[in-house]
């Protein structure tokens, strides 16, 4: 499926928050993960009681309609940062070409810390 496939009832699109919110829902399986980053938008929206599950992800779209998605986390301390950040990689890309057929070119995984 493409961002705006049609079908016999017209055109289905795919915003990027909702990508982001399944990028950002994956993310939060891994083991090791301590939580996804959050953005000024995101803070403020809390703020004045709108949940958000995206976080900062941040989507981006090729011309190619071939995505990349860039997931900034903070870390449980302990684990080994490659082997966290390539699965968050696995689990997202499989997640959102799962549930939306849109192709994924990458995942870029930004460590910003870690917790205890």
């Amino acid at each position: 499926m493409t961002e705006a496939d049609k079908s016999d009832l017209g055109i289905i699109k795919i915003h990027n928050n909702v990508i982001a919110s399944i990028a950002y829902l994956a993310t939060l399986e891994i083991d090791g993960v301590s939580r996804v980053c959050d953005d000024m938008k995101s803070r403020i929206l809390r703020l004045i009681g709108k949940k958000t599950q995206s976080g900062a992800i941040d989507i981006r779209q090729e011309k190619n309609e071939e995505i990349s998605v860039i997931v900034p986390v903070i870390l449980k301390y302990g684990y080994k940062i490659p082997d966290v950040a390539t699965k968050i990689q696995d689990r997202v890309k499989a997640a959102v070409e799962e549930a939306t057929d849109l192709v994924i070119r990458d995942v870029v995984i930004k460590i910003k810390g870690v917790d205890k």
